[in-house]
């Protein structure tokens, strides 16, 4: 699976969805067309991205290929499927179908996210992601979103003087509560927009526990999301165990988020298999939308500063998840002398 590596997290439901939902993109009065919109965009919010693919190309021939909401949704339900070049293309018929300068701005934003995240090292892509952050911008200027968006472009091309206004911006434009603080921490110190930030999260564990990503400052965080249904995420349990015990627990946090619908299935498990750490049920997946998981198991690393200093993703026969974890954490600060119980 393609790693990403983005500066924020990137808003893409938040600032797409919405707005569309209540698109009349379709034949006036269409009752099929209305019954797909409304299936593609319940399926996306849900999370469910390939019956929203499904739905939304269906709404889309209905109104004779002319839709430029269902261009739109799909290149989200695209980007978040990881299929990017899906994405950009659908954001390209967003654009030269959209009805206003909004959805415009939106399908270019959401291209140069498809962009950014596609990059890597790549300085063409993250070059041409700027240039459709910039057109979002001109689009749109008192978006804040889409000023994030450029300046964490800039920001990865090390052009931090011209980052620093964009992120002002954002400041000014009634920014959200979370991002707004990371963008005040990367223009006190610009390297950190050249890292990938955890969202912020809250969560109330199976114990009963409050846990947020705010309280945990100063802590190594692993991020252990997995069901019940998926062997591998079973398999991997006892290895999981060992590491709770390798660590003491004011240094390092393992939390398994499950995306398991069936609670009693999951409390079950849990109990039978003494997973004595903190366990949460995503159970409208808004966990695992924030943090984009969408394979299992999946484990992210997360230093004190709240930066996702690694990602895993499955299982390697010719590597225990220890293994590939314990080679990540000693190379951490906050973990020296430990980890050798």
């Amino acid at each position: 699976m393609r790693k990403l590596r983005v500066a924020f997290r990137i808003i893409v439901l938040a600032t797409c969805l919405p707005a569309f939902l209540s698109a009349q993109g379709g034949p006036a009065g269409d009752p099929a067309f209305k019954e797909q919109f409304e299936r593609g965009g319940k399926a996306l919010k849900e999370g469910k991205y390939k019956d929203a693919i499904d739905a939304l190309k269906k709404a889309d021939k209905l109104s004779n290929n002319s839709c430029g909401e269902c261009y739109l949704l799909l290149a989200v339900a695209y980007y978040h499927s990881g299929e990017l070049g899906q994405c950009e293309e659908n954001c390209d018929k967003a654009a030269a179908t959209a009805s206003d300068d909004l959805m415009r701005a939106q399908a270019h934003n959401l291209k140069g996210n498809a962009f950014f995240s596609a990059a890597g090292t790549d300085g063409k892509k993250m070059k041409a992601s700027e240039g459709e952050f910039r057109s979002a911008v001109q689009l749109d200027p008192k978006n804040a979103v889409f000023h994030l968006s450029l300046a964490k472009a800039l920001l990865r091309q090390s052009k931090d003087n011209d980052a620093k206004p964009e992120l002002e911006t954002f400041l000014g434009l009634n920014a959200d509560e979370e991002l707004a603080r990371q963008a005040r921490l990367i223009l006190a110190d610009p390297r950190r927009g050249r890292e990938e930030f955890s969202p912020g999260f809250e969560i109330s564990t199976l114990q009963g526990q409050r846990v947020s990503l705010k309280q945990l400052a100063g802590r190594i965080v692993i991020m252990d999301f997995w069901a019940t249904w998926c062997p591998p995420c079973r398999a991997s349990v006892p290895e999981l165990k060992e590491l709770t015990k390798r660590y003491p627990t004011e240094k390092l946090i393992l939390i398994s988020v499950s995306a398991d619908k069936d609670d009693e299935a999951w409390r079950e498990f849990v109990a039978k298999k003494n997973m004595d750490w903190a366990q949460y049920r995503d159970a409208d997946h808004k966990v695992l939308n924030a943090f984009s998981i969408h394979s299992f198991p999946t484990y992210l690393v997360i230093d004190g500063d709240g930066i996702i200093k690694e990602r895993f993703t499955g299982m390697n026969p010719q590597e225990s998840i220890v293994h590939r974890l314990k080679a990540m954490l000693a190379q951490m600060p906050q973990l020296e002398g430990e980890g050798h119980k």
